[in-house]
């Protein structure tokens, strides 16, 4: 077990403003980058049983402006490079900007006045466009999605109705359609208050500018008071309740919920190592059983939930076609009843605790976003007042001892009221200068940053090893690198590669798959195999005492697989009814449906990488070992390794446990050329009762080769591939028909797809599809880009760079994408370079050669009979109806 006082090193400061704002500082200046997160301390449970969707809904409409910086708030900040978000949860809302630390002074400046001024912003228009955005939301996340409504019914069921936690926190549409601007200003005044708040900054910063900055910003703002936790009355489940619900659905799913404890409650740590005994990893006791060996589940899980006021601790188990629900829910009380009745194996309570200490870890290798290190102080400062929990908080899963596992099997799980709910398929911180906020802070020049480059070591046989030493965290992630992938299959292959690839974790020469299961998770590892377009990865993630054994196992499942048969009928057997389950998502099938209408049947791009049913039906145990032997292993892989590593001992391992490699350093074919179809085409994919409408639309765009390739990524950037993109803008922030709308280019070997991508109203499909085309014609015709949208693309993406090299993990991705596309080891260093020759012209006959809206196909999952009269209206083309 790794000593858990490894980080001693961790040093931060916490301050508390006169006004009661906590702010908490850790200098951390690997990268010219700062994570600021703020914490309020209100969530859903803090709303009144009217008032359900409140701090949601108020979520939202802190991304719609303030006083001193009107508009959006993406707007002033996403053009400087920044990673912007929120989120809302039953017990706190938290807010991040992860930024060029250049910038810094811009987010205090903003966040603190949409603290102190959002009123001053708001109106009875944002206000309705913002509802309807969160109406969208809900349809999109529950009603819209299969087994969408399962969540709020066990949170009424599970808790009693005047308890907070028996509602969601997206809230009931019902009161936030009828939530006023008094209303809502109400609720801001009292929970969105410096007492009841945190602020975490951390980052390349220095401490007492930092800290002055803050003063000067926040110090001003009325402190308010803090948020009293509600007090309720103890009360549990009193028997259980048993619940059947039908949904448009392929695979039933069962969930058993049963009222545990609090997060932090003194059987907190033993109820969540309990649920890695029972349902995390392979080597888990309910995925052995139930997918294993029974072979009745295609997916279980089990887990400890603990929130601020209770918790609750669930096993959902999915079906395979034709299994039975009662059957799975006896074998998992079986098991329950095992861990009740009997010591857990010191071996198997080393391995979920390796578990728990590795994720502690790895959460620790990033500064912003949501979980990272600025996100952690907050929580345990908010949650615990002591941000110092943050690394040594995993103590508490090292102490849970055996018997303390079974006490809590015993206490809340076995024999102990639940609720049942089954879901089948149906028929479908002072300054002495006073502080003007109507004058913007200036932000200090950003220096330019040069992306880093790996000690390059050529291993025997001319494989390359490219190593980025980086001893911070005691952690290492390493990928192997195999040129191929999915773009080399043949036609009627689908899912070949992925299967393949798959297969590589079920069972080498030397050990089976639970073993190599067993193995990984023993050293709280993750390895993955993963298949993409242009090449396929084996990737390992784990602690640095455990690197040579990771790397020992990673080249065993590359280089001796033997794709033993029961795991094939398995895996075969679980992919085809995980095909079957994606006909319940509507958008999976609009994405399946516009690839059908761009590529033709030649072509391997035409399906997704998992394939079809019937190309999986195909495949055989000879066609796998057949795809690893001539392109997995033929050619020669690179080899990339970040972490806490030497480079001279890392390559003398590999030499001594990868080599000699296999292959002959064959050369890979590319996959097939592929040309744009001309016209435009609608195609409606019936689906009856949709509670919303679905719409994938593009074209076949263009390769990663293309010489064009720096420019497209600006333009995207600004046709959709931020929030604030024109489409973003037109689509929801003025008109509310959607949630979010984005556009991408998927850059492959041969031109990937070009595709818009929304869930819209149903009733406002039409309307949704003509702005679309209405945009893509502006920006590649009267409209072109502007010298502001131009700079603040480029600088975006220019001074958002360093995020893609923030971790381990995230640099391993990144090289890993130049090797696979035959890319310099430099090429991401000349990305700044390359964007600051871009010129308005040359973007604007970039916008002409690429976006074609003369070549749009549409692709609509909705109800047919409420969307076809607006489909047939747009007069593109006639609308071809499909119920597949």
């Amino acid at each position: 077990m790794i000593d858990s006082t490894a980080r001693t090193d961790f040093r931060f400061t916490k301050h508390t403003l006169a006004n009661g704002l906590d702010v908490i500082f850790h200098r951390q200046s690997q990268l010219p980058i700062v994570a600021v997160n703020l914490w309020y301390h209100v969530g859903s449970k803090n709303e009144e049983r009217n008032q359900r969707g409140f701090t949601h809904l108020v979520e939202h409409l802190m991304f719609e402006g303030s006083l001193h910086y009107p508009g959006d708030f993406f707007k002033h900040l996403q053009k400087l490079g920044a990673e912007i978000n929120g989120s809302t949860s039953s017990d706190r809302t938290n807010y991040f900007v992860d930024l060029p630390s250049s910038h810094f002074e811009r987010a205090i400046a903003m966040e603190s006045d949409r603290m102190a001024n959002l009123m001053g912003a708001l109106s009875d228009t944002k206000l309705r466009i913002q509802k309807d955005v969160v109406k969208n939301e809900y349809r999109q996340n529950y009603a819209n999605r299969p087994y969408g409504g399962v969540w709020p019914l066990i949170a009424e069921t599970l808790y009693p109705r005047e308890h907070p936690y028996s509602w969601m926190t997206i809230g009931v549409m019902e009161d936030v359609e009828r939530a006023s601007m008094e209303e809502v200003f109400s609720y801001f005044r009292r929970f969105y208050v410096p007492a009841n708040a945190s602020l975490s900054l951390v980052g390349d910063l220095e401490e007492e500018s930092a800290f002055a900055l803050v003063e000067r910003y926040f110090g001003p703002i009325p402190g308010g008071a803090r948020a009293l936790v509600p007090r309720l009355l103890e009360r549990g489940l009193g028997e259980t309740i048993s619940i059947a619900l039908n949904d448009r659905v392929e695979l039933d799913r069962l969930y058993l919920m049963w009222p545990t404890v609090p997060h932090f409650h003194d059987d907190d740590a033993a109820l969540l190592l309990l649920g890695d005994v029972l349902g995390r990893g392979r080597s888990s006791r309910l995925y052995r059983k139930l997918v294993l060996d029974e072979k009745i589940a295609q997916d279980v899980t089990a887990y400890q939930s603990g929130r601020q006021l209770a918790g609750s601790f669930g096993v959902i188990v999915t079906l395979r076609p034709a299994q039975s629900l009662e059957e799975a829910k006896i074998l998992i009380d079986r098991e329950i009843a095992a861990l009740a009745t009997s010591i857990v194996d010191e071996s198997e309570l080393r391995r979920v605790q390796r578990i728990r200490v590795a994720s502690f870890w790895f959460a620790l290798e990033h500064i912003g976003g949501f979980g990272g290190v600025a996100d952690r102080l907050n929580a345990y400062n908010v949650y615990r007042g002591d941000p110092g929990l943050i690394t040594s908080d995993v103590n508490r899963f090292e102490k849970v001892s055996s018997p303390e596992i079974t006490t809590a099997a015993v206490r809340y799980l076995a024999g102990c009221p639940r609720v049942e709910l089954s879901v089948k398929g149906s028929a479908k911180r002072v300054t002495s200068s006073p502080l003007d906020r109507k004058v913007l802070p200036e932000s200090a020049v950003v220096p330019a940053y040069t992306s880093p480059l790996p000690k390059i070591i050529e291993l025997n046989g001319g494989i390359p090893l490219w190593v980025f030493p980086r001893p911070d965290l005691p952690t290492v992630t390493g990928a192997i690198v195999m040129p191929g992938g999915a773009g080399v299959q043949q036609p009627g292959q689908g899912g070949l590669a992925h299967l393949a690839v798959a297969m590589l974790e079920e069972g080498t020469v030397s050990r089976s798959a639970e073993q190599i299961a067993l193995a990984a998770e023993s050293m709280g590892a993750t390895l993955s195999t993963t298949c993409g377009w242009g090449g396929a990865y084996v990737t390992f993630k784990c602690l640095k005492s455990d690197y040579p054994a990771s790397l020992e196992l990673a080249a065993d499942i590359l280089r001796n697989p033997t794709f033993p048969e029961a795991e094939w009928d398995r895996v075969r057997g679980q992919a085809l009814a995980a095909l079957k389950a994606e006909r319940d998502h509507a958008e999976s099938r609009a994405h399946r449906g516009l690839l059908l209408a761009l590529y033709p049947e030649s072509h391997p791009y035409r399906y997704p990488i998992a394939g079809t049913e019937s190309s999986l039906e195909r495949i055989s145990r000879s066609d796998l070992a057949g795809f690893h032997a001539r392109f997995l292993v033929s050619a020669r892989p690179t080899i990339i390794v970040a972490g806490d590593v030497d480079p001279e001992a890392l390559a003398s391992e590999l030499e001594r446990r990868l080599l000699p490699w296999p292959g002959s350093g064959a050369r890979i074919p590319e996959p097939p050329p592929v040309e744009r179809s001309t016209g435009c085409r609608l195609l409606l994919l019936d689906r009856p009762g949709s509670a919303q409408a679905v719409v994938r639309t593009g074209y076949v765009g263009l390769a990663r080769s293309s010489p064009d390739f720096d420019h497209v990524l600006v333009l995207n950037q600004i046709l959709g591939g931020q929030f604030t993109s024109r489409l973003n803008e037109s689509l929801r922030e003025e008109r509310g028909l959607t949630y979010s709308v984005r556009s991408s280019f998927d850059f492959r070997k041969q031109p990937g797809p070009f595709t818009v991508s929304a869930s819209v109203q149903t009733e406002k499909v039409g309307e949704a599809l003509a702005q679309i085309r209405i945009e893509l014609e502006a920006i590649a015709g009267l409209r072109p880009p502007t010298s502001p949208e131009l700079g603040d693309a480029r600088r975006s993406l220019v001074e958002g760079h360093p995020r893609h090299f923030d971790s381990p993990g995230a640099l391993v991705n990144r090289f890993a994408g130049l090797v696979i596309h035959d890319l310099p080891v430099d090429h991401d260093a000349g990305f700044a370079d390359r964007l600051a020759r871009i010129s308005l012209d040359s973007l604007a006959a970039t916008a002409t050669r690429h976006i074609v809206p003369g070549a749009l196909v549409a692709v609509v999952v909705a109800d047919a009979s409420r969307v076809l009269d607006q489909l047939e209206k747009l007069a593109w083309a006639p609308v071809e109806i499909t119920s597949e």
